[in-house]
């Protein structure tokens, strides 16, 4: 079960979920509020912004998404979900140069 919770915890958009049959609810690991890049070296792409920690979302004009644990922002510009990450930029081959 750690393992499992190690390996859900570790996904960026928190699209893993484990639900805890004993409460019908899904266990969430606990997040400090940070912001930070995702690197995916086996596609050798450069990946979305990792929002950890229940961080306020707002668009250009104002609109307030809904605040989670954890969710990713593409940093491609061909994310067919923006301003959320839907994978693109491995398709894309997107590079931030860094």
């Amino acid at each position: 079960l750690e393992m499992v919770k190690r390996m859900a915890g570790n996904c960026p958009s928190g699209r893993l979920v484990i639900w805890d049959k004993a409460t019908g609810q899904p266990w969430e690991p606990e997040f400090k509020q940070s912001i930070g890049l995702v690197e995916d070296p086996v596609a050798g792409v450069s990946g979305p912004l990792w929002i950890r920690g229940g961080i306020t979302i707002s668009s250009a004009d104002g609109q307030t998404y809904e605040v989670r644990n954890r969710v990713t922002l593409c940093r491609c510009g061909e994310s067919g979900n923006k301003p959320f990450c839907d994978g693109s930029h491995v398709s894309v081959g997107f590079q931030d140069g860094l």
